[in-house]
């Protein structure tokens, strides 16, 4: 089974925001980061505690890239729910 990927995402912005924190800015984790592409808040991923999902859907920042940021970080728009 592969990965949906949306071509297109009209929600990823044109910009990508510079990391506020180097650890998730709610609970301090270090591990499994995410970064919102719109205000570069740092938040935990879902297999923690969800804080960058819980800032993505609260705030309307549905992009998040995983950090560290390179050629192995990924990119997930929670509007469409897919990766783009």
């Amino acid at each position: 089974m592969g990965m949906t990927r949306v071509a297109g995402c009209e929600h990823v912005p044109a910009r990508i925001t510079e990391p506020r924190s180097e650890s998730c800015e709610e609970c301090g984790s270090r591990h499994s980061l995410r970064l919102c592409s719109t205000c570069g808040h740092v938040g935990c991923c879902e297999s923690q505690r969800g804080d960058a999902r819980a800032h993505a859907l609260g705030e309307e920042h549905p992009v998040v890239k995983s950090l560290p940021l390179g050629d192995r970080s990924f990119t997930w728009c929670y509007a469409c729910n897919a990766y783009v």
